[in-house]
């Protein structure tokens, strides 16, 4: 039987005037056939706009043939294709919900084998501007929306008092993760290359192999879910073994203890199927990120980050945000504190950099990442979890040269001697077995800012 997993994004700027709106909206999808990515291959679709719930009334339905990307990455046009009933320009987006079924052939026929049923929430709804008439004709209007502001699925309603002329309308949804893109809070990883952080670690839900960050930085899955690992477990898990992304049937739920089990050989994760974020859609609040958005950083970018870029031990910390202890990191256009905020960068433990919810909101409004510390699950049964809330580990993609069972990770806590002496340690570079159980963050490349 064929199996194939797919997303829906909706595309995030519509434009619409007067004289012509634009009668379409693009989404994409990732095609897989038994757990492999369908590259550079045919598909047939139909695209069902339904009316009020996902199993409602059809109010236009259309065809398309396209050929998927060198990622399986298949892009439609909604609104452009071949339409089977409805007539796209009618539907009226404000009176009900909508909802977009996609059905899939894989063999570019109409025997369409797999059906998913998305509902609508922001960009066709643009749409409905073009139909206004509530607005006076003024010669240009474009909303700019500071790009530090981070949000979900707001509704901005912006009154002017003397629109006269209205030639363009350009309508912009605030993407939720708008604080980790484009180059807000990037953090340098070498004299010509940058990162900027995922919005959060990576969990995993073993009851339906479902992958997501969770709402907020600080939130950690816990010693109690990360110790009930196992198939068909219903709870969420934050703490990974590596190269246990799903592929070739490795999953965080493997019970094996053997390193060598977990990845390919001496060969690093990213740009292979055994990185989390090449193989596998992952959600975040309400939108969800196709395979190859993030990636896995390597050893040497922990190293850069956390030792190299300028100004390196000033832009790290310990610190407890919401209760929870863990690791600030402060990106390279870091602005300064936010009013009311202080950061001590060589505080010796938790109690000196503490948030709560509001102002660390205002510190990563500026781009700062926190790292929880969520400690380490040693994998020999029963399983047991170690050090939370006092050390965090978090992979890399870099295995060793020398052998299968080891690979790198970056490591950073309180330690407590003999004597009683605080040591705080940050190790950007140390190896492990990979049967252990880390934390994962994700990363991708952004520019990198030359002022």
């Amino acid at each position: 039987m064929k199996k194939i997993a797919f997303l829906i994004l909706t595309l995030c700027i519509a434009t619409a005037t007067f004289a012509q709106v634009p009668q379409s909206f693009g989404f994409q999808t990732v095609v897989r056939n038994n757990n492999n990515v369908l590259i550079n291959s045919h598909v047939g679709a139909r695209l069902t706009i339904l009316k009020n719930s996902a199993t409602g009334t059809s109010v236009y339905c259309e065809t398309q043939d396209v050929y998927t990307s060198a990622n399986g990455v298949a892009t439609f046009d909604v609104g452009k294709g071949t339409v089977v009933s409805g007539v796209f320009a009618d539907i009226s987006w404000l009176t009900a919900k909508h909802f977009l079924k996609t059905e899939i052939d894989p063999d570019g026929g109409t025997n369409y084998t797999i059906t998913e049923t998305t509902e609508l929430r922001s960009v066709p709804y643009a749409m409905f501007s073009g139909r206004s008439n509530n607005f006076y004709k003024i010669d240009s209007l474009m909303a700019i929306f500071n790009n530090r502001l981070r949000t979900t699925d707001s509704l901005l309603d912006i009154r002017i008092g003397s629109l006269r002329h209205i030639d363009s309308l350009i309508l912009i949804r605030i993407v939720s993760d708008s604080v980790f893109s484009d180059g807000i809070g990037y953090f340098s990883t070498s004299n010509n290359t940058a990162i900027t952080f995922a919005p959060a670690n990576l969990w995993y839900r073993p009851s339906d192999t479902t992958w997501k960050m969770p709402d907020n930085q600080w939130d950690t899955a816990g010693q109690v879910s990360n110790s009930h690992l196992a198939v068909g477990y219903n709870g969420w898990i934050d703490l990974l073994a590596w190269a246990s992304s799903g592929f070739n049937g490795i999953y965080p739920t493997d019970s094996t203890i053997t390193s060598s089990y977990f990845g390919n050989g001496m060969n690093n994760l990213n740009g292979t199927n055994y990185d989390w974020a090449f193989f596998n859609m992952i959600n975040f609040r309400r939108q969800t990120y196709i395979p190859d958005t993030w990636r896995t950083p390597t050893d040497a970018e922990w190293t850069y980050i956390l030792n190299t870029r300028t100004n390196a031990a000033n832009l790290r910390g310990i610190a407890t945000v919401n209760g929870i202890n863990g690791l600030v990191l402060l990106p390279d256009d870091w602005p300064g504190m936010p009013y009311g905020c202080t950061f001590l960068p060589q505080a010796d433990n938790w109690g000196i950099n503490c948030y709560d919810g509001v102002f660390w909101t205002a510190m990563e409004n500026q781009g700062a990442v926190f790292l929880p510390a969520s400690g380490y699950l040693h994998r020999s049964p029963p399983y047991h979890c170690h050090d939370q809330g006092m050390q965090g580990f978090y992979w890399s993609e870099t295995s060793t040269t020398n052998s299968t069972s080891n690979c790198y990770y970056m490591y950073f806590g309180i330690l407590y001697n003999i004597g009683g002496f605080r040591n705080v340690n940050f190790v950007p570079s140390d190896i492990c077995g990979r049967e252990f159980n880390h934390s994962v963050r994700l990363v991708k490349d952004t520019e990198l800012h030359h002022d």
